[in-house]
């Protein structure tokens, strides 16, 4: 066992190189040319039991700086009174549109348009999921550009302007934006003033979101190898999720997607590019409390067991050999493999203390690696137009070496408990306990 851990030590230690040096290299704020004509854009919001968030949702998108856009909500046969409050807060009426008839997905009950906001649509139908809502969305839409965005997500004043530029190269079929934790986030003078405050879990998912799409996402970008296009913010041409055949119905839809295009890529030999913005924001309600972050933790990791297992057999055949590597190694064996055979080192270590020594030399060089990242995190925050103050960096950056012993420790045990989880079958929306209190409007 100790030897599969110092194999997996050396892989992790070359991935982290990544991490570490091409954000530094490639990572280059893109001025927004505001002379570039406006793509056509229609932002798809599918809805379950969102009437505390949808507000937020609706108010963020009425401070757009975008013109060429349109809005549709897919209520998804929520039980409670999502219906109503969109019915209130944005005055629909029934409109006629008649859809594309490429995809499949549940009946539908309704169309209706805003009278309030005349660009923002709802579509009322049966329950079928997250995935068969964005389906619906997608063959109602009437734009060259889809964008996917979570009922509690909130688009940053400039973002479809920045989607819209990133669309212009040509080679662009896919990209997704940056989330960031909106509690602890308000608008003051037109102003998004974001400050490291709240519950320690909150703080927790805050750094980890900061790590996970200024150096991750963007090390995955350069590669063309991006593995997930978060569900709370991506952007799509609406031909390319057609011609895949749309969203599947699945635990993680969003990582299914992402792969799909990959592997239509190759087989079609297409020489395109999905690609992460960091300049697109979007701000979305990270779980306040371990129950719910464990139930979303869960479904991530079941997610992502669910598409090993579904495209493993033929990795190289189906996807580059970047995808391959940060999907099957990166992904799998330094994310999933590895908190097994770490678990099974603790116990040998508590039984034994043979290998005390190696254990301390493996947790300095995590801890070494871990703060040279976080700081590299912190720099690209700050040169994204972050508008944390230094001493809240500092406070993130001792908070991220402590987190080590606790968060970081919780997260691989949901990915043990998640991955022995994928096998209860269960597929729904997953519901995450939302408050709508937090918002940037």
């Amino acid at each position: 066992m100790q030897y599969v851990l110092y194999v997996t030590t050396i892989v992790f230690l070359v991935f982290q190189l990544l991490y570490t040096v091409i954000p530094l290299l490639f990572g280059k704020v893109k001025k927004l040319d505001e002379s570039l004509p406006e793509k056509s854009i229609s932002v798809l919001v599918p809805a379950y039991n969102e009437e505390l968030t949808i507000k937020n949702c609706i108010d963020a998108m009425n401070g757009l700086n975008y013109r060429n856009h349109e809005v549709i909500i897919v209520n998804d046969g929520s039980k409670d009174d999502t219906l109503s409050k969109l019915h209130k807060l944005l005055v629909l009426k029934s409109r006629h549109r008649e859809p594309g008839g490429q995809l499949v997905y549940k009946p539908v009950k309704g169309f209706y348009q805003s009278v309030r906001y005349p660009h923002i649509f709802v579509i009322d139908k049966h329950n079928g999921g997250k995935a068969d809502s964005l389906n619906a969305g997608i063959d109602y839409a009437v734009s060259d550009i889809v964008i996917t965005l979570d009922a509690d997500s909130m688009l940053e004043a400039r973002s479809l302007q920045y989607v819209s530029q990133y669309f212009h190269d040509p080679d662009v079929i896919a990209l997704g934006g940056t989330v960031k934790i909106v509690q602890g986030a308000e608008k003051k003078n037109g102003v998004i003033v974001e400050k490291f405050t709240g519950k320690g879990i909150i703080k927790s998912q805050t750094i980890n979101y900061i790590h996970g799409f200024y150096v991750r996402k963007l090390t995955q970008s350069v590669f063309n190898s991006i593995v997930v296009i978060s569900g709370a913010f991506g952007a799509f041409y609406k031909d390319i999720l057609v011609k895949v055949n749309g969203f599947r119905s699945t635990v993680g839809e969003d990582i299914d997607i992402t792969l799909k295009i990959h592997e239509y890529m190759k087989a079609n030999r297409l020489a395109k590019k999905l690609v992460y913005a960091p300049e697109a924001v979007c701000y979305t309600e990270c779980p306040e409390n371990m129950a719910n972050f464990y139930k979303q933790r869960i479904r991530w990791q079941k997610a992502f067991i669910d598409c090993i297992l579904l495209y493993w057999s033929k990795l190289s055949h189906r996807f580059s050999r970047g995808v391959s590597l940060f999907f099957a190694i990166d992904g799998f064996v330094l994310g999933t493999i590895a908190a097994f055979t770490s678990l099974i080192y603790i116990v040998q270590l508590l039984i034994s203390q043979q290998s005390l020594g190696h254990a301390l030399i493996l947790f300095a060089i995590t801890v070494a690696v871990n703060a040279v990242q976080m700081i590299i995190a912190f720099y690209l925050c700050k040169k994204f137009g972050s508008t944390y103050t230094m001493k809240d960096y500092i406070r993130m950056f001792l908070f991220s070496q402590a987190e080590l012993l606790t968060y970081r420790n919780v997260v691989l045990y949901i990915n043990i408990v998640g991955t022995l989880k994928y096998f209860d079958n269960d597929e729904g929306w997953g519901y995450v306990e939302r408050k709508g209190v937090a918002s940037i409007s």
